[in-house]
């Protein structure tokens, strides 16, 4: 196999080239919030559900540079963005939820996230385990690094934990990077690719794998795509189907990467931020955390696509919800 080139564009960093806390957050201005305000007043009259909402019905055009660069970063730079302040105990649950998906429908289009149909998912702990039947986000166990599916994906926080909880991002095009040049033969492995568990994801009667490999990193037009999540990967073997030695080493040589000290940002998300990541871009993990009494976790998370946007690749979505996904579409 021919090895893609090094890639040198802004998508590469490490978490070490981010030494301010928090600089990369963007803020609203209070004349935005205002504008938001009034966006989501009008909105809530309608009577519609929250991912209902279209950029002409949550007009804020005050908002459009900050927006802007959201997309721009997500789009063509580092990858990720973080909008903050937003003050959420102002409001009642479904008045933050317009207000977060008007926001995000100025980013792309939101689509459903699961075989159940939902397209605002509360990211909270609902003792669910972790498992080849059950997605992550019920649990509050450590969810080790992955990618999403869509082309971003978006968490609306509203509440933070007793402890633990810590956002974490890593640049898989730096992993790439780090990996095309020490170990080529193992990212042959990576880029082969590797069959999922759909997780009952799927209507019975299906297969519970995937259809086809699916490979860690692809390029597309040029560009990188990374589609990465090791548990489904690993759960074949519950249907009989093992993984080699030598992919078994890949996934642990690209673990290793993704640990090292100085390739791990954390988000130090606040209530009141959106964090938001390109899924072909962006690696994400999250701690595992404890409740209190007064403090609990709560993210809301919300999947876009964006045609206007340069990838668009296989994801994690086509596993779940194929008709969702503009990839497929195209096809």
């Amino acid at each position: 196999m021919s090895t893609p080139p090094k890639i040198l564009d802004a998508s590469v960093w490490r978490g070490a080239d981010f030494a301010e806390p928090r600089a990369w957050v963007d803020t609203f201005s209070e004349h935005m919030l205002a504008e938001v305000d009034a966006a989501m007043q009008a909105f809530l009259a309608t009577g519609k559900s929250a991912w209902q909402v279209t950029p002409i019905e949550f007009s804020i055009p005050s908002c459009a540079g900050l927006l802007d660069r959201a997309f721009t970063a997500l789009d063509t730079g580092r990858g990720f963005a973080v909008l903050g302040g937003i003050p959420v105990d102002k409001y009642s649950y479904e008045e933050n939820l317009i207000i977060y998906c008007g926001i995000m429908s100025h980013l792309g289009r939101i689509v459903v996230q699961n075989y159940e149909g939902q397209s605002v998912v509360d990211v909270i702990d609902k003792g669910i385990e972790y498992s080849h039947q059950a997605r992550g986000y019920s649990s509050n166990k450590l969810l080790p690094f992955h990618t999403d599916g869509a082309d971003f994906a978006g968490l609306l926080c509203l509440g933070q934990a007793e402890a633990g909880g810590a956002s974490l991002i890593a640049s898989a095009s730096q992993i790439y990077n780090e990996i095309s040049a020490e170990r080529p033969d193992i990212l042959e492995t990576l880029m082969r690719g590797y069959y999922h568990h759909r997780r009952g994801q799927h209507p019975p009667g299906e297969d519970p794998l995937s259809p086809e490999r699916v490979p860690v990193f692809a390029f597309h037009n040029g560009l990188m795509h990374c589609c990465y999540n090791r548990n489904p990967m690993d759960w074949v073997e519950k249907e009989g189907q093992k993984l080699s030695d030598e992919e078994v080493a890949a996934l642990d040589y690209l673990d290793a990467v993704i640990a090292r000290a100085d390739t791990q940002l954390s988000l130090q998300p606040q209530k009141g931020d959106i964090q938001l990541i390109n899924n072909y871009l962006i690696l994400h993990s999250r701690t595992g955390y404890q409740d209190g009494t007064s403090k609990k976790r709560h993210m809301v998370r919300v999947w876009l696509d964006n045609p206007a946007g340069v990838r668009n690749g296989y994801s994690l979505l086509d596993l779940y919800v194929p008709e969702e996904s503009r990839y497929h579409a195209a096809e």
